[in-house]
Parts: C-alpha cells; sequence; structure tokens
C-alpha cells in the first residue's frame, strides 16, 4: 500500500516538474496580444449602429477586461515561485510535516506565518 502510494506522489510530483518546466512559446503570447487589440480597436466600428456614441465606451470596458485577463494569465502561467500569486508550497509542506510530526507523536513544527499578507 506504501509502494503505491508513494509510486502516486511520484507521478505526481513528475507532472507538476512538466508543468514547471514547459514555457508558453512567445508566438502565442504574441498572436493573442495582437487579436486582442485588433478586436478592441474595430469593436467600436461594429457597435456603432447599436450603441451610438457609446460604442467606445464599451469597447474601452471591454478591451480592460481582455488585457487584464491576459496581464492574470501571465501571473498564472508560473505557479511555482516566490511571487504574491505563486502557490503556497512551502506552507503546504508545513502543513503535512505537523500532520506527520503528530501522527508519529514526536513535537510538530510551527505553522508558517503570513509576511506582508502573503504565505509562501
Amino acid at each position: 500500500m506504501l509502494d503505491r502510494h508513494l509510486t502516486a506522489l511520484a507521478a505526481i510530483q513528475a507532472a507538476s516538474e512538466r508543468l514547471a518546466t514547459t514555457p508558453l512559446p512567445f508566438a502565442y503570447t504574441v498572436l493573442t496580444h495582437r487579436t486582442a487589440y485588433l478586436y478592441c480597436y474595430l469593436l467600436p466600428f461594429g457597435l456603432t449602429s447599436g450603441l451610438g456614441w457609446l460604442a467606445p465606451l464599451f469597447a474601452v470596458l471591454l478591451g480592460y477586461t481582455f488585457f487584464g485577463l491576459d496581464a492574470l494569465s501571465e501571473q498564472l502561467e508560473e505557479p511555482f515561485g516566490r511571487e504574491a500569486n505563486d502557490l503556497p508550497l512551502d506552507a503546504l509542506c508545513r502543513v503535512n510535516e505537523i500532520s506527520i510530526a503528530e501522527s508519529l507523536g514526536d513535537e510538530p513544527p510551527p505553522p508558517l506565518e503570513a509576511s506582508r499578507f502573503i504565505l509562501s
């Protein structure tokens, strides 16, 4: 049973390594940027008949949403790091250490504290 769990853990670790080391091709980033710029530039022309002078305002709002999602996807592209939006792997490992120490009857280490509201 322990061997089965260790094999599953090794498979998860290997999948995480592949995720962390696989780069996003630069051409995909350029293509999404250009498509979003072109769409946001042409959108007011398509909406003018229905919205009139409000079309540019709606296009700016939609452009803000598109480029905000683009910035968010760049932040989430690399989840294993030390930035504010990355996974708190040290804290997750500490929770496992505490659980194992408690199950073995040892003194558990203290949980990690947040530093500037970031749990690393």
